[in-house]
């Protein structure tokens, strides 16, 4: 029998708490802060689990509106062939939301990068004010999604 994730999980951090953590020598102690923090991680991903499919889809739905957003971005060639390269991103289709969320962040930083060289002053002006609106509602759906444990990331 295959034991499921979580169980699989579980497992990581009982041999982390019970058998690598109390074997540490006490002078090691950055190891030991470092093997705590690898045991909250996992315990936050057990108590994700069955919601992380649905924030992920959230969160490359709103890369995909932010992407969208910036479509009106114009200027030289570096400009275009980003805009090119972003607008393909966003359209992508697929089940890898992780590869197709990565793919548009990586389209949308080389389209930054791109206007900063050769984008005409509209763009580079709409540019920051059209990121820092959709990263604020970006960064509010975070805060929710890890306010059960105590962590604010404002």
């Amino acid at each position: 029998m295959i034991p499921n994730v979580d169980d699989r999980l579980a497992s990581v951090i009982r041999a982390l708490t019970e058998v690598v953590l109390p074997h540490l020598p006490p002078e090691a102690s950055l190891a030991q802060e470092q093997v705590q923090l690898s045991v909250g991680h996992l315990q936050i991903l057990r108590a994700q689990l069955d919601a992380l499919p649905g924030y992920e889809q959230e969160e490359l739905a709103d890369a995909r509106a932010l992407g969208q957003a910036l479509a009106s971005c114009s200027g030289g060639p570096e400009t275009q062939a980003a805009q090119t390269a972003l607008t393909a991103a966003v359209a992508a289709q697929g089940e890898q939301h992780r590869a197709l969320l990565k793919a548009i962040n990586e389209a949308i930083e080389a389209l930054v990068r791109a206007v900063g060289a050769d984008g005409d002053a509209a763009s580079r002006g709409q540019l920051s004010a059209t990121i820092l609106k959709h990263e604020h509602a970006r960064s509010q759906k975070d805060r929710q999604w890890f306010a059960p444990f105590g962590f604010d990331t404002l």
